[in-house]
């Protein structure tokens, strides 16, 4: 079986890629592939806005994939730049994408895409 993360970088005003994205996560998931799911930059905008609208198109997706355990964190540094850190950390969503050494959320970029291409996940940029 395969790995791959998904890096979520996405404009709130584009929702077809992260929808499309969180589908392929969720299909991969389900065929027992490993599976990790990143919101970086703009990306980090959409965790409050799926949040908000749970019905949306997106909202289904991204709510889907935080029930399976899909979702493994967000860059703190992007979250603190548009202001919803408190937002994303009251989803229940990590901040700094799980980055080791992180002295706080907002202190360094996240996810380590060194770390996770040396675990071998395929990184897949989605923006």
């Amino acid at each position: 079986m395969g790995k791959y993360a998904f890096l979520i970088n996405s404009p709130p005003d584009n929702p077809g890629p992260i929808a499309n994205n969180l589908e392929y996560a969720r299909n991969l998931d389900e065929a027992g592939h490993e599976v990790t799911v990143f919101f970086d930059g703009q990306g980090t905008q959409w965790i409050p806005e799926a949040e908000e609208n749970p019905d949306s198109v997106v909202g289904d997706y991204y709510h889907e994939a935080k029930r399976r355990g899909l979702i493994d964190g967000a860059c703190g540094h992007c979250a603190a730049f548009f202001e919803i850190d408190d937002d994303i950390e009251a989803a229940g969503v990590a901040l700094d994408g799980g980055v080791e050494g992180a002295e706080g959320p907002g202190d360094h970029h996240g996810p380590d895409v060194a770390a996770l291409a040396e675990a071998g996940y395929e990184l897949i940029n989605v923006g």
